[in-house]
């Protein structure tokens, strides 16, 4: 099958970059399967995701005002004919913008409330999909083998995610380890080291990979509805508990074994002790049975297939978040009480 994958930037992502990632993923399973793959991307290098693969992957660069022309007028035909066209992004919802072949969109964010989606929408938890009245929906998935399975741990742990994006919570983590008096490395911005707290900047894949192995756990305090959070999905193949809250997906990755939800700040400082008893190969085994890039290319062929009989999901998204799903999670201070009364916000 000839199957396409879109997604309006650069690839494969030097740094940070979790749809990015998803794609290259998907690609290099799709090539292992036998299956041609387009990439829709914008220019850059996207050649390297096929590495070591086999298989036939080609590259084609979006043009400029692809949002404002209809997909029949640029995308590939004749010869070059898609059999699939799956899109990481949303895209516009009319009639006259539907893409002349079968297709399928994966929404990643949270969206809003006038947002549309076409019938043939998946999500990527059941969480997610629960927020937006979906019926469909496929976990993310790493590959296993390209992250290092590390069972002796060192002692420190660490934070991955956007620092500048509050919802990711940084400030509750650097508390967090104030208080226990342990050693965070946190990875996704600059910031100024002290003490055992220590700013890694935005790193590289290797040293990513290094500071991740290593690490006692993951601290991912996601004061946020996460669809499919990729960093502890990358914490866990690499042996490495997680601790986070009930928020999103996050109860439906952080599996019993594997690490610790928090609904509290006295919970999260338990946490600390109690992902000690963790082993670190069930934290990998989850990742190969239940998040692997295997099974997500898998599920992806299944509804692909689905849709190419059928033609159309049969459900009908649209966001329906519920005002309390979010379960606020930070140090208890007064400054802290005050802030989160006036604005909402930590």
């Amino acid at each position: 099958m000839h199957i396409g994958l879109f997604h309006d930037s650069v690839l494969p992502p030097k740094n940070y970059g979790g749809i990015e990632r998803i794609m290259v993923a998907l690609s290099r399973a799709y090539l292992r399967r036998g299956h041609r793959v387009t990439v829709f991307c914008r220019s850059g290098d996207a050649a390297k995701i096929k590495g070591e693969e086999t298989g036939e992957l080609s590259i084609f660069e979006l043009p400029r005002d692809y949002q404002e022309r209809p997909m029949a007028a640029w995308l590939p035909c004749g010869a070059d004919q898609l059999d699939f066209l799956h899109l990481h992004q949303p895209f516009r919802v009319e009639e006259s913008f539907r893409p002349p072949v079968p297709f399928l969109v994966t929404i990643h964010g949270n969206g809003h409330a006038d947002e549309k989606y076409w019938r043939n929408t998946n999500f990527l938890s059941q969480s997610h999909a629960r927020n937006h009245s979906g019926k469909y929906f496929i976990y993310n998935g790493v590959d296993p083998t390209r992250y290092p399975f590390t069972p002796q741990k060192q002692d420190y742990f660490v934070f991955l995610a956007r620092t500048t994006w509050r919802v990711k919570n940084v400030q509750t983590a650097i508390a967090w380890a104030n208080d226990l008096g342990v050693r965070l490395e946190i990875m996704g911005g600059s910031g100024v080291s002290r003490g055992g707290i220590h700013y890694n900047g935005l790193v590289d894949e290797p040293e990513k990979l290094r500071l991740l192995a290593g690490a006692k756990a993951l601290i991912y305090p996601t004061n946020w509805d996460e669809p499919c959070a990729a960093a502890p999905l990358e914490a866990l193949a690499c042996g490495t508990p997680v601790i986070s809250t009930p928020n999103g997906c996050m109860p439906e990755l952080v599996r019993p074994g594997t690490g610790v939800i928090c609904a509290d700040y006295e919970a999260l400082l338990s946490a600390a002790h109690q992902v000690g008893e963790v082993k670190p190969e069930a934290c990998r085994a989850a990742v190969e049975s239940f998040f692997s890039d295997e099974r997500m290319a898998d599920d992806y062929l299944s509804l692909m297939q689905k849709i190419i009989t059928d033609g159309e999901l049969d459900h009908d998204p649209q966001y329906n978040f519920a005002k309390s799903s979010v379960t606020f999670l930070y140090k208890p201070t007064v400054l802290n009480r005050l802030r989160f009364g006036l604005t909402g916000k930590i």
